[in-house]
């Protein structure tokens, strides 16, 4: 079926005069009474009928005429939507967040994306998981875009990583810990202390791992958690000490960071299958996500 004709039809059931509608519309009159024409051999039904210079809507025209309305309507914003997801200005987004990033980083970013683009109508999934977890549910489909851990410089193949934030490792401690006053330690000195570590599926466990293995450090685990508050809180009530992200988005009362003296250096990245090829809102968001980081003062730390 034509939606010209239906737009036609729709103009013509509306005012039911040939010249006004024809003219409404900016075509002539013969192209008007052909687009019914075809469309009433299509429904093989009248839809008009002539009363002396008049047109009128027959039984079935009126009928017609609430379909036809409807769906002109529906196609119109349709097209509207479709519009608006080429621009990147509507549509879906399904994110996934590495635990190891703070819950309120991705609140911040939509609550600024939101602000800066108040007119986009965009939907967001947000999805947490450890970063083994993500790439998966990217390589899927199930997400569009990822944040995920990884060390300096690493690929990853089959994924396109854009470096969002590098970050270090810090001590943290209890605020009355005998380290706490030290401008820096050594990762020789945790020994010496229990241990909290982060359970072997966390993303920062391999990292650190890699820490400890380089620098042959062998702590005195005491305790496990794979939940990142949980862990700065029992620091906090001197459950022990651990090794935690440098951030703004890490802090506690009743814990304090030291800087550590050797590499503890990992990054940060943002995952796609081929951002190229994505969804004009997933390559928004993927910018608008870097640039954040960038006026926000997070890329180094």
């Amino acid at each position: 079926m034509n939606f010209q004709h239906l737009e036609y039809f729709n103009e013509l059931a509306e005012t039911q005069y040939m010249a006004q509608a024809a003219e409404k519309l900016g075509i002539s009159q013969p192209t008007l009474s052909y687009a019914v024409k075809k469309l009433e051999e299509e429904l093989g039904v009248p839809l008009f009928e002539r009363e002396g210079r008049n047109i009128r809507l027959t039984v079935y025209g009126k009928v017609f005429k609430e379909y036809s309305e409807a769906g002109v309507q529906q196609i119109q914003e349709g097209r509207r939507q479709l519009s608006e997801m080429a621009l990147g200005e509507s549509g879906k987004l399904s994110i996934g967040v590495a635990e190891i990033v703070a819950h309120k980083f991705i609140t911040d970013v939509i609550k600024d994306y939101r602000q800066v683009n108040p007119e986009y109508r965009i939907d967001f999934n947000l999805k947490r998981a450890v970063t083994g977890k993500l790439l998966d549910m990217l390589q899927s489909g199930e997400l569009d875009l990822a944040i995920v851990t990884t060390r300096p410089g690493e690929k990853i193949a089959g994924f396109d990583l854009v470096p969002m934030m590098h970050r270090k490792l810090e001590l943290l401690l209890p605020a009355g810990h005998e380290l706490a006053k030290q401008k820096s330690v050594s990762l020789k000195q945790i020994e010496q202390y229990p241990y909290l570590a982060f359970g072997e599926e966390h993303a920062l466990a391999g990292i650190i791992a890699d820490v400890f293995a380089k620098n042959d450090i062998h702590p005195q685990i005491s305790s496990v958690t794979d939940d990142m508050r949980t862990l700065v809180d029992l620091v906090a009530i001197g459950e022990g000490v651990a090794l935690l992200p440098k951030s703004k988005y890490h802090e506690s009362a009743g814990a304090i960071a030291v800087p550590v003296r050797e590499d503890t250096s990992y990054t940060i990245s943002l995952a796609s299958r081929n951002l190229a090829q994505e969804p004009k809102v997933a390559q928004k968001m993927a910018s608008f996500i870097v640039d954040f980081c960038q006026t926000r003062g997070l890329t180094w730390s």
